[in-house]
Order: C-alpha cells, then structure tokens, then sequence
C-alpha cells in the first residue's frame, strides 16, 4: 500500500472536522454549566488539538507531492476539480479555526457564529475529500459507499476523541485553569455520543452488501482501466483482514457501551468514563484507521 501519506491526511482532516462538529454541538452545554473563564480555556484548548490535527494532515499531504512548492498550483482548477476544491476548503477550514481561536483569545467570548462556520466548512471539506475518490476511475471508490466511510469516519472520530478530550482536561485541565466537574459529561451524553458511534457503524455495515453487490456486478460489466492496478480484486483479497477489522470496530463500539450500562449501575459514582469504555474508545480509533487502510488498498 503506497498511499500512506492520503490516508494520514483523510484520517486526519476526518478527525479535525468530526472533533470540531461534536464540541461545536456540546459547546452549548459546556458555557451554561462552566464557568466563562474555564469555558473559554476548555475551548481554546479544544480547537488548539483540532488545528494540531488538522495541521498533521496537512503536512503529511504536501509528503504526497512530488515538488512541495508546487503545492499551490493544486487550486488552479476550484471550478472544475474536486482536487482544487479540497485545497481550498481544507484552507478556509483551517482558517476558520483560527480566527474562532483568536476571537476567543482577544475578546474572552466564544463566537458560536464563527465557530458553527467552521463546523460547516468541515463538513463540506469531508465532502469534497470524498467526492476526489468517488469520481476516479478506481473501480472501488465509484460508489456512494466512499462518502458513507469518510462521513462515517469523521462523526465516530469526533465522537470519540471529545469522550477523550473532556477526560484528559477533567483529570490534568487544573494545570491549564480549566475546572470541569464530575457532571460536564453526564451519562447521559456519553449516551448521546456512543448512539453517534453506533449509528455510524451499524449505518456502513448495513450498507455492505449493497457495495459487494455493485463490486460483484462492475466486475461482471467493466474492465479496469487503471493497469496495472486491479482495485477490486486487491479488495477481495483482503477478505479476513476487512472481517476483522469490522470486528474490531464492531468491539469497540459493543466495550463502550457494556461501559456504560455498567456506570449506569454506578451513577453516584460520578464517573462514566472507566477503562472498559477508554479501551472500547482506543480500539474504535484503531479500527477506523485500518478501515482507511483498507479503502487505500487498491493493488496486490
């Protein structure tokens, strides 16, 4: 598989736009129940990890030019490539995360208005990401199961990683001013958040047999015109690894919930988030990483 550095960059930015979308959603709880100065430094923080992912995936997409100076002829063609059109929402994405984080840091206020701008040029960045491998002439990524895997990718990310982010700053945010109490994530958000995940999963599961049936039927009708490449037979030949992987996302998700039911025995405890759920949450990470894996695996 040589396309390490797209699939670094698509994780990434997946991973960016999906963390984004979900605290832009629990923002709105957050400044209620914090005080304005550990909300203020809560979403600094947060927007400083999505800019550091972001800015990840950028660096490893500039790997994948042959001439990284040239990267700036990439938005030449804004009207007619889905290429030049990535380039440039990636950027305005970027960019609106940075003005939200300076406005915040100047004024001390949280713009939901710039805020939800970003949210939305990060949906519409994953959109045009997708759009780039749906029309190409890779047989397996002809399909509308390509933005199914990205948007699936990007909601169970964002998911996750804001479980982890609110975790990490309730047990270490002391070191920065950041107070969160016991109930800024009660159980029933992480709720809320492993429906996310679940929905996510069990919606692009469902959906497999209907992509094995077009890759069944292409194969039958067309001829790959990408020699030396054979897309669809490098894709069947890594059955057992795609049925694990599967399995492990399908794990992942399963250990966060059994968690969960098991906090809800525990509620005076005040603590939903245990090492049950934080595994479930690592292995979920892992899977959606080798599920990219396998959307890039497009030659023996």
């Amino acid at each position: 598989m040589n396309e390490w550095s797209l699939l670094i960059f698509t994780y990434m930015m997946n991973a960016a736009a999906g963390l984004c979308v979900v605290s832009g959603v629990f923002a709105v709880h957050l400044s209620r129940l914090l005080p304005a100065d550990s909300f203020k430094r809560f979403m600094m923080l947060t927007i400083f990890i999505i800019c550091v992912i972001a800015g990840v995936g950028s660096a490893a997409s500039i790997t994948h030019l042959g001439v990284p100076l040239n990267a700036p002829n990439a938005v030449n063609n804004v009207f007619s490539a889905w290429l030049s059109r990535e380039v440039v929402v990636t950027a305005a994405f970027v960019g609106a995360l940075g003005v939200s984080f300076l406005w915040l840091w100047k004024t001390g206020k949280f713009s939901f208005l710039l805020y939800g701008g970003a949210m939305a040029t990060g949906l519409a960045d994953i959109f045009c990401m997708a759009s780039i491998y749906r029309y190409t002439s890779i047989l397996t990524w002809n399909d509308i199961n390509t933005y199914l895997m990205f948007y699936g990718t990007t909601l169970t990310l964002g998911a996750v990683l804001f479980v982890l982010v609110v975790m990490v700053i309730r047990k270490a945010g002391h070191r920065a001013g950041i107070t969160l109490p016991a109930d800024a994530l009660p159980l029933s958000q992480h709720w809320l958040l492993w429906s996310v995940m679940a929905a996510s999963l069990i919606g692009r599961l469902l959906y497999q047999p209907f992509y094995a049936h077009y890759l069944t039927r292409t194969q039958l009708t067309h001829k790959s015109i990408t020699f030396p490449l054979s897309p669809i037979e490098a894709y069947d030949s890594i059955a057992g690894l795609r049925i694990g992987v599967w399995a492990a996302a399908v794990i992942g998700v399963a250990l966060c919930g059994i968690s969960l039911v098991r906090a809800g025995k525990k509620a005076h405890s005040g603590l939903p988030v245990c090492g049950g759920f934080i595994s479930g949450c690592l292995l979920t990470i892992a899977a959606e990483f080798m599920l990219r894996y396998v959307f890039y695996y497009i030659h023996i």
